[in-house]
């Protein structure tokens, strides 16, 4: 009775480290599975990197505007500008949503690695993103360099 009441105390004790096993990472999303501004903006800079330039300009409002430190441009002008940089990788980090009515306010730290630059280069960036009938569209965005 003794080693049976032991058993039973040790299998509750044991019951929590058996439930907590790594389970699989999160299913790569897409642009029809997508949740949120996050994911949104995740999938953008995915395509870029990508070379999916079609997919990347579908997802740009037609009065798009890209603000960068070399001025102000539109959407035409903006699609040129990131298939120019030639990115290789971004990393999105201190990440936050503000959601304003059917927008979505989406400012992060993203490091930035491109085919012409030894290191990569961390911009403070900003992307208003949009409900439309078509989905989620970025209205603007904006990218300073970070110091």
């Amino acid at each position: 009775m003794m080693s049976r009441l032991k058993t039973l105390a040790l299998a509750i004790l044991l019951l929590p480290f058996m439930a907590c096993t790594e389970g699989k990472p999160p299913q790569a999303q897409d642009w029809s599975t997508a949740t949120g501004a996050e994911a949104y903006e995740r999938l953008w800079w995915k395509a870029i990197q990508n070379g999916d330039f079609k997919s990347a300009e579908w997802r740009l409002a037609s009065m798009y505007t890209l603000t960068t430190s070399a001025g102000i441009k539109d959407r035409q002008q903006a699609m040129q500008y990131f298939q120019s940089l030639g990115v290789t990788r971004v990393d999105l980090g201190e990440l936050e949503i503000k959601p304003h009515g059917v927008d979505m306010v989406v400012t992060y730290l993203a490091t930035v690695q491109t085919k012409s630059s030894a290191m990569p280069q961390r911009f403070y960036m900003t992307t208003v993103w949009q409900e439309d009938k078509k989905g989620w569209m970025a209205i603007t965005h904006s990218e300073v360099p970070a110091t």
